[in-house]
């Protein structure tokens, strides 16, 4: 398998601030080239390029292609951020045996990568991949890494509205465990399978979350605005599904434009798309999945 010295490669100019959720996500700053628009086989010169050629492939509804990231996943000298962004690729547009890959590296990989894909776990959002967000909790001993994991598991189990259950509990690890296996069993029960791509405890119906986030956006006086901690996660999961762009949400600097905000809601809840509660999108396609039974 060809590797790239992926750390020495710089990201090209229309990658600047994409795969950023405070910048411009999916979205290029630029004309992307046409070695990655129009080509019919990966470029191979630069793992970023190979990266967008991929991106590209999936926006279209092939999915096919997303394995292909595994690489630069795998290559130790991949720059951190490129694999961070072909995990998050991955997450959202890959089928049933990407997200086995997910939990292979959960289960197998070095600590750097257990966590990247427990963070890439939640992206996806799919009940089954819990256990193995779990078991690299369990692996690993630092406490910051087993927050980071926590935090995945709250923002996939917990209702937004209540105090988390999983994050600095004080409960010992099987009691844990058992805490979250339990939250586990009432989800597949109350779904019917785990297969269903969840958030905040439920299954993820996108245009209620459409209009969550724009509800959020309603002042409470002339002067301020609010913004739930959760936006920043709705946004992702929003353009993810959607593919609208909404690179203008948040401004120079990571800072949040309500406003701007508001107005790309309007405009896509005037005309709103079509999902399947608890199913997974890229681009408004739904991404296979081998069967619905988990």
């Amino acid at each position: 398998m060809k590797t790239f010295p992926s750390k020495h490669v710089l990201r090209p100019k229309y990658l600047q601030h994409c795969f950023y959720w405070k910048g411009r996500g999916y979205h290029y700053s630029e004309p992307a080239p046409t070695a990655v628009v129009a080509a019919s086989e990966m470029p191979m010169e630069s793992p970023w390029d190979g990266l967008a050629w991929v991106l590209e492939r999936a926006k279209n509804a092939d999915f096919h292609h997303v394995s292909n990231l595994r690489r630069w996943i795998l290559d130790r000298h991949s720059d951190p951020t490129l694999v961070s962004a072909c995990l998050g690729l991955t997450a959202d547009a890959g089928g049933d045996s990407d997200l086995e890959f997910l939990a292979e590296l959960m289960i197998e990989g070095p600590d750097y990568l257990r966590i990247e894909a427990s963070l890439a776990a939640q992206w996806s959002g799919v009940l089954w991949l819990v256990p193995f967000m779990l078991e690299a909790w369990r692996v690993l001993r630092r406490r910051a890494d087993r927050d980071a994991i926590e935090t995945n598991i709250v923002n996939l189990l917990d209702p937004i509205d209540v105090e988390p259950q999983f994050f600095a509990s004080g409960r010992s690890d099987v009691e844990y465990i058992e805490t979250v296996d339990a939250r586990l069993a009432e989800l597949k029960a109350a779904f019917g399978n785990d297969r269903v791509a969840v958030s905040g405890g439920t299954a993820v119906d996108m245009n209620r979350q459409a209009w969550l986030m724009r509800k959020s956006l309603v002042s409470r006086d002339t002067a301020e605005w609010v913004d739930w901690s959760n936006f920043l996660i709705w946004r992702r999961k929003f353009e993810v599904f959607s593919g609208v762009d909404c690179s203008g949400f948040y401004g120079e600097k990571g800072i949040f434009q309500p406003q701007k905000a508001s107005v790309v809601l309007d405009r896509y809840l005037a005309s709103p798309m079509r999902f399947e509660v608890g199913g997974r999108y890229f681009f408004g396609q739904l991404v296979p999945r081998r069967g619905k039974e988990g």
